[in-house]
């Protein structure tokens, strides 16, 4: 099981509430859509997922506000805006605007791209790319939520976050 999470914006209530699903449910990797922001938010992260967790930038991320250029020097990251991936055999795509994911979407080499930055989850199908966003953790205009993708079956799911989940 993957979960993709995207702008989580140092909420750290509810990331600890997504933590403490992931160990409840066995998820297996993390794909974070950007927006972490600040650098002790990274560090709890990487903390609870070591090397099981890949991130794009976001642009509300400390790094893009003040130029630092290794600032997820530690945590595997995208060095460029998206991430190419391939888990359990599924072609993956992620970064965090819409627009980007519309590009990669149209490329016809992903099965989902995944995005963030709206907040809002959602999700389009652009010529057999299932375009997902899975809203935001942080809880800011829309409830907190994130995104289940299950190889086994290739189905995703949305998850309301909510405590004691």
């Amino acid at each position: 099981m993957i979960a993709i999470v995207a702008d989580s914006h140092d909420n750290i209530p509810n990331i600890e509430e997504f933590f403490k699903f992931c160990r409840n449910n066995k998820v297996d990797f993390v794909i974070h859509c950007g927006d972490v922001t600040e650098k002790e938010t990274e560090a709890l992260f990487k903390k609870e997922f070591k090397d099981k967790i890949v991130f794009v930038p976001g642009n509300a991320d400390i790094e893009n506000q003040t130029g630092k250029t290794n600032r997820f020097q530690k945590i595997k990251r995208a060095p460029v805006p998206f991430l190419d991936l391939v888990i359990d055999n599924i072609p993956i795509g992620a970064c965090h605007k819409k627009d980007k994911a519309v590009r990669l979407a149209e490329t016809e080499k992903y099965h989902y791209v995944f995005y963030g930055h709206t907040h809002k989850p959602w999700e389009d199908n652009l010529n057999g790319t299932r375009v997902v966003n899975p809203g935001n953790l942080a809880g800011m205009f829309y409830p907190a939520s994130f995104a289940l993708l299950d190889t086994t079956t290739n189905n995703v799911y949305l998850k309301i976050l909510y405590k004691n989940c």
